[in-house]
């Protein structure tokens, strides 16, 4: 009987050792990186990946908090903006959104211009008036070639449904970036990130009601396999000193963000600079 219990004690810590040396699940399912500057977070969930970041913008007035959502479950779901929480952190408060549409409002008023640090007289990257009078097609191309002149890899641009002449074999089909064998979570999600026109890194400049107006969240059914992003738009939190991972010496503020996805929920810490 007693060689019975000190074999079950002894089983019984070697099962704990063991255990304590198997490193959490979810340190493989959250991870950050960083594109142009700016601090990316991501939640791999069960059928969903949410990646957020959060940055000043409009000549630090406001708060933009950039949601992109992927669906890599069997079924469709709907994400609608209202039902994302954003929450001053250090003040312990929700922060009420202000819509793409109010903000562009805003902005189109002279008395705003230089509060606001709009550009009246240029777009911004997707809306420039020579849009109008060029053929879309022809715009593609001349941004392909541009990418490629700067070497730039794969080339931000949107996708293009006519089959035009590059060097780059389907550089005008897609903005996919290139992926390779040895491309892990972090690389696949920071790729399509720096694929896509920087938004975060655009609003920190002068920008037209018409670039911020278009690059808000919209609610979205997304399908499986294919996923949607978009900006949502808060008034600036408190800004203090000491938050955690903010830069040196700079009063900074931090958001928490809550983004509901069918039956999971999504949450982050953001700072905000």
């Amino acid at each position: 009987m007693r060689f019975s219990l000190c074999a079950f004690f002894l089983c019984c810590s070697v099962v704990a050792q063991s255990q304590s040396s198997i490193p959490p699940t979810s340190s493989a399912r959250n991870n950050s990186f960083y594109v142009n500057g700016i601090l990316y977070h991501y939640v791999a969930g069960n059928d969903y990946t949410v990646v957020a970041a959060a940055h000043s913008g409009l000549n630090h007035k406001f708060v933009a908090v950039k949601i992109h959502v992927y669906n890599v479950g069997q079924q469709s779901v709907t994400i609608k903006p209202e039902d994302i929480r954003v929450e001053d952190a250090v003040a312990g408060q929700a922060l009420t959104p202000v819509s793409g549409t109010e903000l562009a409002r805003r902005m189109s008023r002279p008395y705003n211009w230089a509060r606001l640090a709009v550009n009246p007289g240029q777009g911004g990257p997707q809306d420039t008036p020579a849009n109008e009078a060029v053929n879309p097609r022809l715009l593609d191309l001349m941004r392909a070639m541009a990418a490629h002149a700067n070497g730039a890899g794969t080339p931000m641009v949107p996708d293009s449904r006519g089959a035009l002449y590059t060097d780059t074999p389907g550089a005008l089909e897609s903005r996919e970036p290139v992926q390779t064998a040895n491309c892990d979570t972090v690389c696949h999600l920071r790729n399509r990130e720096a694929a896509s026109p920087d938004v975060l890194k655009q609003l920190q400049r002068p920008s037209t009601p018409g670039y911020v107006e278009q690059s808000v969240f919209l609610a979205n059914t997304i399908t499986p396999r294919s996923d949607v992003d978009g900006v949502l738009y808060f008034p600036m939190p408190k800004l203090t000193r000491g938050v955690p991972l903010a830069t040196n010496g700079k009063k900074s503020g931090m958001v928490n963000v809550t983004v509901p996805v069918g039956d999971e929920k999504f949450q982050f810490s953001l700072v905000v600079e």
